[in-house]
């Protein structure tokens, strides 16, 4: 794509009434309120308050238009955490699109990353080239129109999504990541003292609050999913070359929100999923979230079975608060080969009133 000006590689790395109601007997009550509607009413079910939910994971398929094997597993939601193309090219978003379409789910969302340049208006029209100024609005129209049938590109923020099949998901999205000091620049990128996650007052010592409304994540927000396409420091975060590039930003808004399930990609190679376990009481928080362990209990692994195409991991979180189940889904390997499948997760979600 000619009209790229290519950035420098990025490194490694939810009364009763005392009183009772006065009842008429008469023929019409009988048959509500006889001795076979009360066996009626001890032998039914009670009323369903949730809905199981299968949730498909994947990140970094970088253009690519086939997964390493075919899915069959029934998928209600599908979720790809960014780097839908290679360096921001209209041919690798359709690709993405054709890879998507070939699971089978009713939706499908996805979020940018770092190498959808042209995606993030703010970085295309500093470092395209005049030629090249329409291919912003073109890649929006590709994720947003018929080309993108049963695919939702999420905008940054918190989000509450009524499923088909009932249930109502709560999700955070985010594109960005933090941007090295050495290393050229990338889409959705901010300085690696920039909090954009956490309210002002709330955040690392030695953060500069730059959040804004679509990127602050309030205090006592109920989240079912984070969804991002980077690691939270030290969490599924390291390089092959053992360095640990996660923003601790965003491990301060993982600590205080404790989300059911952070989804996010970015780092090849921590592939991989575990849980934290979060301390019963919310005592302060740290001044300094690199490798504090204030809140945290310690983590726990996570059982793993496989299926057709798919990895899918028992025992999702349904203790809200207590555990966050982190899920590393970035399936390129060498060579721009997708090597690791997605991961399948099912959760209980509440159903729409």
């Amino acid at each position: 794509m000619t009209s790229i000006r290519r950035p420098q590689k990025a490194p490694k790395g939810l009364t009763f009434n005392s009183s009772p109601p006065k009842r008429s007997f008469d023929a019409s009550s009988l048959s509500d309120h006889g001795p076979q509607a009360k066996r009626q009413r001890e032998m039914s079910p009670p009323p369903q308050l949730s809905v199981k939910t299968r949730i498909l994971i994947l990140s970094d398929t970088h253009g690519v238009n086939a997964l390493p094997e075919t899915i069959t597993e029934s998928i209600d939601v599908v979720l790809h955490c960014g780097d839908l193309s290679q360096g921001g090219e209209l041919e690798s978003y359709r690709k993405t699109i054709t890879l998507l379409s070939s699971i089978k789910a009713p939706l499908k969302l996805v979020i940018p990353g770092n190498h959808d340049l042209s995606l993030d208006e703010k970085y295309w029209a500093a470092n395209c080239k005049p030629e090249g100024a329409h291919i912003h609005a073109e890649a929006r129209a590709i994720w947003t129109g018929k080309e993108a049938a049963g695919i939702r590109l999420l905008e940054p923020g918190l989000q509450e999504l009524v499923l088909e099949n009932g249930g109502v998901l709560r999700i955070y999205a985010s594109p960005a990541t933090p941007t090295p000091m050495q290393g050229g620049a990338w889409a959705f990128g901010y300085g690696t003292n920039e909090d954009i996650y956490n309210p002002a007052g709330t955040g690392i010592s030695y953060g500069t609050n730059t959040s804004t409304p679509g990127t602050e994540i309030p205090d006592g927000a109920k989240i079912d999913i984070m969804m991002t396409h980077g690691p939270a420091k030290y969490q599924l975060d390291r390089t092959r070359n053992g360095d640990s590039v996660g923003c601790p930003h965003l491990f301060r808004a993982l600590r205080r929100i404790r989300p059911r399930v952070h989804a996010f990609g970015h780092v090849h190679d921590s592939w991989g999923v575990w849980r934290i376990l979060w301390e019963e009481e919310r005592g302060p928080l740290p001044e300094d979230d690199d490798g504090s362990d204030n809140g945290v209990k310690g983590t726990k692994a996570v059982e793993v079975s496989g299926a057709k195409g798919v990895q899918v991991i028992e025992g999702v979180v349904r203790n809200e608060g207590m555990e966050t189940l982190l899920v590393n889904a970035a399936l390129m390997g060498d060579a721009e080969k997708l090597e690791k499948l997605p991961w399948v997760i099912e959760m209980d979600l509440p159903l729409v009133e």
